[in-house]
């Protein structure tokens, strides 16, 4: 599941950044956790409560959030623009 904010950038990205993307969100689905080959996943820290982790995808970049079975992710950023949400 996509935060409005994360729908809207993507929404504006080429299409073949976007599918690329899409592929990636699909595979979250399965495994939120474990890094695999050309899906960097890191562990972001604890802010407001809530456990982030960072997809690297080319140079893009997905924060998101596990809630039980959902992963709701809350931005999507060009590599370089940094981690605004943890100020």
């Amino acid at each position: 599941m996509l935060s409005d904010e994360s729908w809207a950038t993507l929404k504006e990205l080429q299409t073949k950044q976007r599918e690329r993307i899409r592929g990636h969100l699909k595979e979250l689905e399965t495994d939120p956790y474990r890094p695999r080959p050309r899906a960097d996943i890191k562990n972001c820290g604890r802010h407001a409560g809530q456990l982030y982790f960072r997809l690297r995808v080319g140079d893009w970049r997905l924060v998101y959030v596990v809630m039980g079975e959902e992963v709701r992710v809350t931005e999507i950023f060009p590599r370089g623009r940094g981690y605004r949400w943890l100020e």
